[in-house]
């Protein structure tokens, strides 16, 4: 689902690529079952889109593809959370 740098040109064209891939990232940290971890993915999710927020062009296909990577890594997280439970915490 690799995107083209001509794809990725435009502000419009970045927000219309990029929310799919946000709501995905954020919607996966959700199912994270560990309170402190859940909190640090979806820090890192929302962090790492507002610093990227201005790219353009290669830079922006780049970092489109690195969240791809991270998506499929936070699913491989999930499932291990989920295969592997911790109690609750103070917090939730």
């Amino acid at each position: 689902r690799a995107l083209p740098a001509s794809a990725i040109s435009s502000p419009l064209a970045m927000t219309s690529t990029a929310l799919p891939l946000l709501r995905s990232l954020l919607r996966e940290a959700r199912h994270i079952n560990d309170y402190n971890f859940r909190s640090y993915a979806v820090r890192r999710v929302k962090a790492g889109f507002d610093k990227n927020r201005n790219l353009t062009g290669e830079e922006a296909a780049v970092a489109m593809r690195d969240g791809e990577e991270q998506l499929q890594v936070l699913k491989r997280q999930v499932v291990l959370g989920q295969l592997y439970p911790s109690s609750r915490s103070v917090m939730e």
